[in-house]
């Protein structure tokens, strides 16, 4: 567990610290629901981030439970009932804070990794074969066929991997669960708000909230 919050908190330093090329992106990679739900949906979901680092946590927390506020979502942040992450090292503390909460269901978010994936991006010859604003055969034999050549390289893709699993508070069962990614992420906040409306979407589609 020391490590699984260590590793979280690291990548969340290093998402703040990329500076990339390219448009993120944020998308469920894959998903899985329980067979034959029998549960109401949840009016109240309490998120628990395992973060180890208060700041870190409160900050992810905070923007997520913003955004999913903003699609009409009840969603308590762990870190307001348990500021210290140490208080929920043992089961019964996890308990009581379920209890407090009054949520009747809960959402565990964890890293699952921060992956760099190299690529190869071939050279290129691009061909121009028209010849407007040239008149006549020299024109369009010199100006028309020019080609650009664009050379090789070695380009990157950095991917932000999280992992959600919604519990059931009334029969403690595992409902729901996803692998979500975003592709290079420009900052933290904008991250946490993409990733925060997958997950919501997802979970409102599956008839859990």
């Amino acid at each position: 567990m020391p490590n699984t919050h260590r590793l979280l908190s690291t990548a969340f330093l290093i998402i703040i610290a990329l500076v990339l090329a390219g448009c993120s992106s944020t998308k469920i990679s894959d998903k899985w629901r329980a067979e034959n739900i029998d549960e109401p949906r949840a009016k109240k979901v309490l998120l628990l981030s395992l973060i180890k680092d208060p700041v870190t946590r409160a900050y992810f927390e905070d923007h997520f439970v913003a955004a999913a506020k903003e699609k009409g979502v009840d969603i308590i942040p762990s870190h307001k009932l348990a500021p210290n992450p140490t208080d929920l090292d043992e089961e019964e503390e996890v308990r009581k804070l379920l209890q407090e909460s009054g949520a009747d269901g809960v959402l565990i978010a964890q890293l699952k990794g921060v992956v760099k994936d190299y690529k190869h991006v071939p050279s290129r010859l691009t061909w121009f074969p028209d010849s407007y604003g040239y008149s006549g055969f020299y024109g369009y034999y010199y100006m028309a066929y020019r080609g650009i050549y664009r050379p090789g390289y070695i380009g990157a893709d950095d991917y932000f991997k999280m992992q959600f699993r919604y519990f059931s508070t009334r029969s403690e069962k595992m409902l729901w669960a996803a692998n979500v990614q975003t592709k290079n992420p420009r900052s933290i906040k904008g991250t946490i708000e993409q990733i925060a409306d997958e997950v919501i979407s997802s979970l409102r589609g599956s008839g859990l909230i």
